[in-house]
């Protein structure tokens, strides 16, 4: 079944309007009468590339769930989109990263589909270190729009990069010391440049940061009859096993293989 698709661009923001003052919007209690924006990741969710999350999300979001009308865009614009609308979902994302304030106790999220950490990359030649204090933070570099980098020391000096290719490509010339990139997804760009092994991790463990990924909603009746939804899907897909082979080698799963409800000790863990 064909997934409704919500346009984001410029003429899609007058859609968009429209679609959410539309008479009776959300109406009844069910699913499929929320919308999900979705954080537009260049290798995981591009809505058109028929792996990760892509992928995840046309198995997970079949049959009734295909009705939910869902739109990819940039981090901060998805984000933005989200927490203004309480008749959607965002994901993939973590409320702690939402860094979204008193808000953030009316906001829901589902069992983790998987566990996003945020690393430390170096080339590997540069001078040792010990703390990402070590690091002049002009010279730090991370993906703009990251909620991951929030309470890190000096976070707001840091270089905002649009993309995992272009800071890879910065810290390889010589014009960053360092970059903050998640795992998996700084894995698969060097993957997609055929450079698997040119940066090396560091051995900072930034708190051992890791996020698990949800879908989160507001805490309305049309965002919990959601989250119910998709846990189920969740938890098939993770007791089967194909939770695996949908988001492949470089993804960190739950522990426990069924995953929990997202809880506050989780969000930074």
């Amino acid at each position: 079944m064909t997934c409704k698709r919500l346009r984001l661009g410029h003429v899609g923001l007058l859609f968009l309007a429209s679609f959410i003052l539309s008479p009776g919007f959300p109406g009844s209690q069910q699913p499929d009468t929320v919308k999900l924006y979705m954080n537009y990741l260049p290798h995981r969710l591009t809505e058109t590339s028929g792996k990760q999350y892509d992928l995840f999300l046309n198995v997970a979001l079949s049959g009734r769930l295909a009705q939910v009308p869902r739109g990819a865009a940039p981090l901060n614009r998805a984000r933005a989109f989200f927490l203004g609308d309480t008749a959607s979902c965002l994901f993939p994302t973590n409320v702690m990263g939402l860094d979204a304030g008193d808000q953030s106790t009316t906001l829901i999220a589902s069992q983790p589909v998987d566990i996003v950490s945020l690393r430390v990359y170096t080339t590997g030649n540069g001078a040792s270190f010990t703390s990402l204090e070590d690091f002049d933070p002009h010279r730090v570099g991370y993906i703009e729009g990251s909620g991951s980098i929030h309470g890190l020391p000096n976070a707001e000096k840091f270089y905002p990069i649009p993309s995992e290719e272009q800071l890879i490509e910065m810290l390889s010339l010589g014009r960053l010391d360092a970059f903050l990139g998640h795992h998996p997804d700084t894995a698969l760009a060097l993957e997609e440049l055929g450079k698997p092994d040119v940066l090396r991790v560091g051995p900072i463990t930034l708190h051992n940061m890791s996020l698990p990924i949800s879908f989160v909603c507001h805490d309305n009746e049309p965002g919990r009859a959601f989250i119910a939804a998709v846990n189920t899907r969740i938890t098939d897909l993770q007791k089967s096993g194909q939770i695996r082979s949908i988001l492949g080698v470089h993804a960190e799963l739950p522990a426990n293989g069924t995953g929990q409800e997202e809880k506050p000790e989780d969000m930074i863990r």
